[in-house]
């Protein structure tokens, strides 16, 4: 019998994947007006589990049950009609369309006549806006022309005008900047407490506590913490995500610094991109990591696509090893040793349905052509090699890498970058999606690299991540070089960095990039 009262209750799961166990004998409860994070590091079961919850999957044992009605089949729209909504990382949203437009989407109020009832369904969107704290504005203009954070709440209200008792959101305050996400904490704390359950997946541990009342954590299939969030700290969730695991992380201070006594690899002076980029100017050294911080909207993929050759300078000069550098295209930039691993992985840095060695395999094609023939046992060859010098786990090289979790699918986009030793390695939000422990592991790839004589440039949102491990970090804000701070410095710390971040913008707040 379910327990009465839980907007979900998930009961002793166990799943398996051709003999594979994924999950071990799970248990997992929402309350209704109750924000439930979950965090575990990539691979630990939770979007298994969670699309048990949707319907999805099917366990191979244990029960599941919606406020307090058994989901007895695999059917996400079944899953849907008992009241359970997602948000996931991908958009759902049409940008051509209207907000309210995506909002009623395949789901129309119409007429006897199959006409519209444009007006039930302003007064219907209005009222859950209004319920959840979001303007109405976003109803009138299309979604290309909103921020991303105006995303990501329509897509909440949209997962809620659907579903009703239990809300899931995959990673949602990943591509925000800090008052974005502040904005965005406010409508999920209206959600919950309009009485639906929010489960709350996240990488970022400090939002467990901004936020959630309860956490839950994954380690392996099984479940090594649940409580409520008061009751532990972020030293106590990183032990129960990684047991005994070290983390690599470097620390501020204790990194040898860089004397920057070479020749630069990259001098940039006074670039302009019409619009987004203004009298950008700095060097990068070899063996040297330098961070690239700013809020949403300051101009950081802008600059590392622009180095890239997919965005075309309207203005400065770029010199490569002392040399002029205009590529045209992203293949220019390729074969002068220039490479971008980009913040959407899936769409830009992955062919998804291919297996990890023709994907770490892509760059080097070349090599691993002998007398006019392609040897693919090369390429496994390295694969492994890769899969082993990153920890990748999979259950080889020829698995696909849409099976893989978010982190080890970022390994083997480094994979496939670092198997050809670029000269210059831009790095565009690498950890995005990524735990802890995945995100500790490039770092301390990249930074093994970088010793060896490569530059790297490592944009991010997230501060402190940038203070463990470059060595040099410069602000971004509209578009200019506002500061830079040097490892060891007053100002290298995560407050001093974020005080400088707010203090270099002009803007009253900060405003997200707009989809590309």
């Amino acid at each position: 019998m379910p327990t009465p009262g839980l907007a979900l209750e998930m009961r002793n799961i166990d799943m398996h994947f051709s003999g594979v166990s994924v999950l071990q004998d799970v248990s997992f409860a929402v309350e209704p007006g109750v924000v439930h994070a979950i965090v575990g590091h990539n691979g630990a079961g939770k979007s298994t589990l969670m699309k048990i919850a949707q319907g999805v999957y099917r366990p191979s044992s244990g029960e599941v049950y919606v406020g307090g009605t058994p989901m007895e089949s695999a059917d996400a729209k079944v899953a849907r009609s008992l009241g359970i909504g997602m948000v996931f990382q991908e958009k759902s949203l049409i940008p051509t369309l209207t907000g309210l437009d995506n909002l009623f989407l395949n789901d129309e109020r119409v007429t006897p006549l199959r006409s519209l009832r444009r007006g039930a369904e302003s007064r219907d969107a209005q009222d859950l806006l209004d319920r959840l704290g979001i303007s109405h504005s976003l109803l009138k203009r299309r979604v290309s022309e909103f921020s991303v954070v105006e995303q990501q709440l329509l897509e909440i209200a949209k997962a809620l005008r659907l579903s009703s008792r239990v809300l899931i959101l995959d990673e949602p305050t990943a591509p925000l900047g800090h008052q974005e996400i502040g904005r965005l904490f406010e409508v999920v704390r209206n959600v919950a407490w309009q009485g639906v359950g929010v489960i709350l997946i996240t990488h970022h541990l400090g939002e467990v506590f901004e936020v959630s009342d309860r956490v839950t954590v994954l380690r392996e299939g099984r479940v090594t913490l649940s409580c409520p969030a008061a009751e532990t700290t972020v030293p106590g969730l990183v032990r129960a995500m990684l047991g005994d695991r070290e983390i690599h992380m470097d620390e501020p201070g204790r990194r040898q610094q860089n004397r920057r006594d070479g020749d630069a690899v990259m001098t940039v002076r006074s670039l302009e991109v019409r619009g987004k980029l203004s009298n950008v100017s700095f060097r990068l050294y070899p063996n040297e990591i330098v961070g690239l911080v700013g809020l949403a909207g300051s101009g950081r993929s802008t600059l590392l696509r622009t180095l890239f050759g997919d965005v075309r300078r309207s203005g400065g000069d770029v010199l490569l090893g002392g040399k002029p550098y205009r590529p045209r295209h992203p293949a220019d930039a390729i074969r002068s040793g220039v490479y971008l691993i980009p913040e959407n992985r899936a769409v830009h840095g992955l062919l998804l349905a291919k297996p990890i060695v023709e994907n770490s395999s892509l760059s080097i094609l070349r090599d691993l052509v002998s007398l006019g023939v392609l040897r693919m046992s090369k390429g496994r060859r390295r694969a492994r090699e890769w899969m082993t010098l990153l920890g990748i786990r999979a259950t080889g090289p020829e698995q696909v890498v849409m099976e893989l979790s978010g982190g080890n699918q970022q390994k083997v986009v480094v994979a496939k970058v670092l198997s050809t030793t670029p000269r210059l390695l831009l790095l565009d939000e690498p950890t995005y999606g990524v735990d802890v422990g995945a995100a500790s592991d490039l770092a301390k790839y990249v930074r093994n690299q970088a010793a060896s004589g490569m530059a790297v440039l490592w944009a991010s949102s997230d501060v402190g991540e940038l203070v463990r491990v470059a060595d040099r970090i410069l602000i971004l804000a509209d578009g200019t070089i506002r500061a830079a701070a040097l490892a060891g410095s007053p100002e290298f710390t995560e407050p001093a960095l974020i005080e400088a971040m707010q203090r270099s913008s002009r803007r009253p707040g900060p405003r997200a990039d707009r989809p590309r």
